[in-house]
């Protein structure tokens, strides 16, 4: 049976006894490796972990694994503690996520994942088209609706440009309260839709979305886009990850990263990554792939020397 954990259970799960070690070895099989998932709608994502469950316990049966379970937690804090304590091999996230758990040895990051059929994006900055905003430069003394603090298009990206611009950033209690001389005063909508709503409004002077949102009329509608122009864009970034953690063999690592690497070639791949995360193909860490993954430990190195 799949096992799923819910925000309540997962103390008691990571309290049971370590099971790697009554684990048969993988030439004698029996072994059950565990795929993750950071969510906190467990039943909206039961079917889609399960698909691939199926599907890579299916293909690994050759190597020793007879099956694949589930485990599943509310927030990053939960995920990571389990991956260090060994009881998620599996897990698809956002790159700085995997960054930094590879820089703890913790995983490696196997695979770039085409999620939602993307394989990199990046943020853009907008601004009415009224506003005397014609740079990233003019932020100063302005105002930016950001949509949450662990947003990576709504928040980090910006964020990391607007700092690179030689801007400093104040967060405001308020969106209307005033704003540091010389910053750039910032606030989280909490969703994408409201970025552009307090832009075209006036409560923000600037906002910043994903390009993807950005392109999305449900995001953004039409009829306020016309209000809207774009006035900086930053690099591209990876969009999403697959890890796997490092204490795996690497002869099993290397059979996912194959399995992976050629599941769009057939249609049961093919219907197993759209159910998964609408994943439109796997491809190895290496290219375009490493320079998206390359740019986001930059910007992830920048955030934590500004935090120290």
């Amino acid at each position: 049976m799949h096992r799923f954990v819910s925000r309540l259970s997962l103390a008691i799960v990571l309290a049971l006894p370590m099971l790697a070690a009554a684990l048969p070895s993988y030439a004698q099989g029996g072994v059950t490796l565990v795929i993750g998932r950071i969510t906190d709608s467990p039943d909206k994502h039961e079917k889609r972990l399960t698909a691939m469950a199926e599907y890579l316990a299916t293909e690994l049966a050759d190597y020793g694994v007879s099956n694949i379970d589930i485990l599943i937690t509310a927030n990053e804090d939960e995920m990571a503690t389990a991956l260090r304590r060994g009881r998620v091999d599996i897990l698809s996230e956002t790159p700085f996520m995997a960054l930094q758990l590879q820089a703890e040895g913790v995983v490696d990051i196997l695979m770039r994942e085409w999620k939602k059929g993307v394989p990199e994006y990046h943020s853009v900055i907008f601004v009415h088209k009224d506003a005397a905003i014609s740079s990233i430069e003019d932020l100063a003394g302005r105002r930016i609706a950001f949509e949450d603090e662990g947003s990576t298009s709504g928040y980090m990206l910006p964020r990391n440009a607007i700092e690179l611009a030689g801007l400093a950033l104040a967060r405001l209690a308020k969106p209307v309260d005033p704003v540091p001389a010389g910053r750039v005063g910032f606030a989280f909508t909490g969703s994408e839709t409201k970025v552009a709503q307090w832009v075209n409004q006036g409560i923000a002077d600037a906002g910043a979305l994903s390009n993807l949102d950005w392109a999305d009329e449900e995001t953004v509608p039409a009829e306020i886009k016309a209000n809207l122009q774009v006035v900086y864009e930053t690099r591209p970034v990876i969009r999403s990850t697959l890890m796997v953690n490092a204490s795996l063999p690497a002869e099993v690592k290397e059979r996912i990263a194959e399995i992976l690497e050629h599941m769009h070639e057939t249609e049961e791949g093919r219907k197993v990554m759209k159910t998964y995360s609408k994943v439109k193909r796997y491809d190895r860490i290496e290219g375009d792939a490493l320079q998206g993954l390359e740019e986001a430990h930059r910007i992830m190195m920048r955030m934590r020397n500004r935090a120290s």
